[in-house]
């Protein structure tokens, strides 16, 4: 262990010793099934380091000490929670640096159910908090990975299904708390749905992956939850035809809960969990979209235009008749995930995983990426099911690998590459909700230029000059620059 690190627990475990009432609860771990649990996320091949300690704390007074002991020590720390990041944001680069595990940070502080808004810490679930809201009758848009808690979904802008009505996790955020690299703790606005108060410091931090400072409450813009709602699905002989339907029906302008694609591969996929044959689905790709409204004329009025917008070219049309009709019809999308590797099951003697990777464009190209993403896969020789939140021109490609196939692999991220660089192309982003991290810092650069990222180091450098914030992450820290 480095004398830093050495130094900054035995500052930490003085202050839970001689000050028990406000930092009793903090916990200092270094066993090996922790630092071996915390030295991973979800992403996936890329390097990261086991860290010396993982402190746990449970307040923001002890995010406060850990960080102006960590400052004036230099000693990186990293934020985590759920630990369901895609591309590295809550693993060590350095080895001589600590895990600030925020997970029992979980209260629901404060619920404003008049106002809108709710008060949370940053290791409350989104699952969680909107089983809290439902008496409420109002609920949290942004519906990421099953376990990602807000913390997180805050540092990678996260969105999700509903983002299609509702925006992203920046649109979704009024105000946060935040815990700056020396440990001093700022608030960035007040509960107002509007303001026009000053730099917007919430969007400053939200997007930037613990890398400016770590978030220890943040006060959410709740919607009421839709009393009426009906779920449809549409199934079409090609990608192309479902994404040319998907582009009129967004131009149309009918407000649709969900807009979603998943191809046919992805449908295979699904259907090798389903037992009972009479529930299959047929393996077309489909679009799924999801009717709400205050009315049952609202959901009328949607279904009528999803119809419409199907236009003569639709092979299949399912509306559900009841909650567990929808559920069924949702299944497609909640498994694609988790039921992907079953498309390669029959092959034995390997070990397979997923890489996931994501873009997006402007809605009006979306036909031309997923049509060239399909061709790269194809020419790439990988199994990749894509599933695409495409009223907002975001998909992902789930590419199935051997994980012990360095030739696969590498494959797969030269694919992950090409989809990116030809979003770019597009107008587009490397990434639409997954955020960059470690995986992803080679396109950046090419998306925003060097002007905006050497504005994104001097930030940085003004905000944590002893880079001890997720270091590593976004981009590479250079050298002061004049702007």
């Amino acid at each position: 262990m480095s004398p830093a690190v050495e130094q900054l627990l035995v500052a930490l475990a003085a202050h839970v010793q001689t000050k028990p009432a406000e930092f009793g609860s903090l916990r200092i771990r270094t066993d090996d099934a922790t630092l071996r649990r915390h030295s991973r996320d979800k992403s996936y091949h890329h390097e990261s380091q086991r860290p010396r300690a993982v402190v746990a704390v449970a307040s923001e007074a002890h995010v406060s000490l850990v960080l102006s002991l960590a400052n004036a020590l230099k000693v990186p720390v990293v934020a985590y929670a759920a630990g369901t990041s895609l591309e590295a944001q809550a693993t060590l680069i350095d080895h001589n640096g600590i895990i600030l595990d925020c997970s029992e940070m979980d209260n629901v502080v404060t619920v404003h159910e008049q106002d809108f808004d709710c008060v949370v810490e940053p290791g409350v679930g989104w699952g969680e908090l909107r089983e809290h809201l439902k008496p409420t009758g109002l609920f949290f848009p942004p519906d990421p990975g099953a376990a990602a808690c807000i913390g997180g979904m805050c540092g990678t802008n996260c969105s999700g299904t509903l983002a299609f009505r509702y925006g992203t996790m920046k649109d979704n955020v009024l105000s946060l708390r935040v815990v700056l690299a020396d440990g001093t703790v700022i608030k960035t606005r007040n509960r107002a749905v509007k303001s026009s108060a000053g730099y917007d410091l919430t969007r400053l931090f939200i997007g930037s992956e613990g890398t400016l400072g770590i978030v220890t409450q943040a006060t959410l813009r709740l919607r009421r939850i839709p009393t009426h709602s009906s779920v449809v699905i549409a199934q079409f002989p090609t990608l192309a035809a479902s994404a040319i339907v998907v582009q009129r029906l967004v131009q149309s302008g009918a407000p649709f809960l969900r807009l979603e694609i998943i191809d046919d591969l992805c449908i295979k996929a699904v259907n090798t969990e389903i037992e009972d044959p009479a529930r299959k689905f047929a393996e077309l790709t489909t679009i799924m979209a999801e009717c709400a409204g205050g009315s049952h004329d609202a959901v009328l009025e949607q279904l009528a235009s999803f119809k419409q917008g199907c236009g003569d070219g639709v092979m299949n049309l399912t509306v559900a008749t009841n909650e567990e009709e929808a559920e069924h019809l949702w299944s497609l999308r909640k498994r694609a995930y988790f039921s992907a590797t079953a498309l390669r099951q029959h092959e034995v003697d390997k070990k397979f995983t997923v890489v996931v990777t994501d873009v997006a464009v402007p809605i009006s190209r979306l036909v031309d990426i997923l049509v060239a993403t399909k061709q790269m896969i194809a020419e790439a020789q990988l199994v990749s099911p894509i599933v695409a939140h495409a009223g907002d021109g975001n998909f992902h490609c789930l590419m199935v690998v051997d994980d012990n196939d360095p030739a696969e692999i590498k494959r797969a991220t030269t694919v992950r590459d090409k989809m990116a660089l030809l979003a770019l192309q597009m107008e587009g982003t490397c990434t639409g909700e997954h955020g960059i991290g470690i995986g992803k810092i080679h396109l950046l650069e090419k998306e925003l230029g060097h002007g905006a990222m050497q504005l994104m180091r001097t930030l940085k450098k003004a905000l944590d000059p002893n880079n001890i914030l997720n270091p590593g992450k976004i981009f590479h820290l250079e050298s002061p620059s004049k702007l």
